[in-house]
């Protein structure tokens, strides 16, 4: 069972107030039918995938935008890019496409233009993907596909490229090299059209369940797999993190995209270092006066058991989301307390802008702090809310309009967030102890 409780960012008082007094909102009470926790169930508990794992929903954009329709294949997705708009059939797979090609956690996207040449890689159409997620970070990355495939093709595929499938219930095909070949590059064999390591020329095993395929580079990342397949081996689904995380992610719309911070990644959250913050690449002078600044008004913020952002749309919202998970409802007020106050005053280090500018460019008039709870977790999640793009604005988005709509692009806010987290900007989510931050200070 989830439970929703909602904040406006309107001071400090006002929060606490709210904190005790706003009646509980149910949020969904199952999640089996989510994507992202089917994909989740198929990933290994171990530190190999606990690292960054993104998220696609490529087919959720049609749920999100209900004029939208994904190509059915990748002949008619290059008939509706000939087009340019004047083929009235097409304008719905148009739709689609100008809300997709600003997400950032496809990894197959940059693939995408050599797609013509995935079926006779792979035996799927490219557009028969309906979600894709990736974990873990090279050389052991991992990716899963799924969607509507013929499995007989994919397989047929594989075995004319010399693949056999292994002796056993799990169903994995592995390349004639062996099924530990494959981190081995060959750049005279590349080929972007396989999106399971053609990039380098490898030839990476398959691992086929149900209507998912699975793939990395990395033997052991392959035998964790298995494990989970055979029921031998712990996934994330299992972990109440992640429940409480994907319930609270799924509770005020639609989830095309997310991107999730555990283990060492979480680790950094909390490190003072000057490494850490600057990288090095600012005089010892202005560490310490960065560190100074930082310790007026300081509240520490409690340290949470996993991080995620996501894209979100409601029938009348596009939503960046960051969610943080925690043990206790304690912790979690107390957080709903502090990081309002952080958001106002923090300044980006990457950039050397306010965090409230950057929101206001893109549309977002006041961010929303809200507890989800869910089995014994408390989710602190913080939306940034702008008005969804109607069919027509969403037309507008063209790099030859010069006069745009004022309506924010989908998914411009959750880039600004991933962005963020990709250079380390994520100072008001920091959960470094102030006793720290005074022991860097000379």
């Amino acid at each position: 069972m989830s439970n929703h409780y909602p904040y406006r960012i309107i001071g400090l008082f006002v929060v606490l107030l709210t904190l005790f007094s706003l009646p509980v909102m149910a949020a969904q009470d199952t999640l089996d039918d989510e994507p992202l926790m089917q994909m989740l169930a198929r990933i290994p508990n171990t530190t190999l995938s606990r690292t960054e794992i993104y998220f696609n929903d490529r087919k959720a954009v049609e749920t999100a935008y209900p004029s939208a329709r994904m190509p059915a294949n990748f002949a008619e997705f290059m008939a509706m890019s000939e087009a340019k708009g004047e083929d009235t059939e097409l304008l719905p797979v148009d739709l689609w496409w100008r809300v997709w090609r600003n997400q950032g956690s496809a990894i197959s996207a940059r693939y995408m233009m050599g797609a013509d040449e995935t079926e006779a890689a792979m035996g799927l159409d490219y557009f028969q993907i309906e979600q894709e997620m990736t974990y873990g970070t090279p050389p052991n990355q991992t990716m899963q596909l799924a969607g509507s495939f013929d499995l007989d093709k994919v397989r047929a595929a594989y075995l004319l490229r010399g693949y056999a499938a292994q002796a056993g219930e799990i169903k994995l095909l592995c390349p004639e090299a062996g099924c530990d070949t494959g981190a081995m590059t060959n750049l005279a064999d590349r080929n972007p059209a396989n999106l399971f390591g053609g990039d380098l020329g490898r030839s990476q095993s398959i691992l086929i369940v149900d209507n998912a395929l699975i793939s990395s580079p990395s033997e052991v990342a392959m035998n964790d797999n298995m494990d989970v397949v055979a029921g031998d081996e712990q996934s994330l689904a299992d972990l109440p993190q992640y429940q409480a995380a994907a319930a609270a992610i799924t509770s005020e719309g639609t989830l095309m995209q997310a991107y999730f911070w555990d283990g060492e990644l979480l680790l950094g959250m909390s490190d003072v270092s000057p490494a850490a913050l600057f990288g090095g690449r600012v005089t010892p002078e202005v560490i310490k006066r960065f560190y100074e600044d930082m310790l007026k008004d300081f509240v520490e913020l409690p340290s949470y058991q996993l991080m995620a952002f996501a894209d979100v749309a409601s029938e009348t919202e596009q939503i960046g989301q960051v969610a943080l998970v925690y043990t206790t409802e304690e912790a979690a007020a107390t957080a709903a307390v502090v990081i309002p106050e952080r958001i106002k005053t923090y300044q980006s280090i990457a950039i050397q802008r306010a965090f409230t500018e950057l929101l206001e460019e893109r549309g977002v008039a006041e961010p929303v702090i809200s507890i989800v709870e869910h089995g014994e977790r408390y989710v602190v999640l913080v939306s940034f809310p702008t008005p969804k793009a109607s069919d027509e604005e969403l037309q507008q988005f063209n790099v030859t309009n010069l006069e745009l709509p004022e309506t924010t692009a989908p998914g411009l806010i959750y880039r600004l967030l991933i962005d963020a987290a990709i250079r380390r900007d994520l100072g008001w989510l920091n959960t470094i102890p102030r006793a720290a931050i005074e022991a860097m200070v000379p």
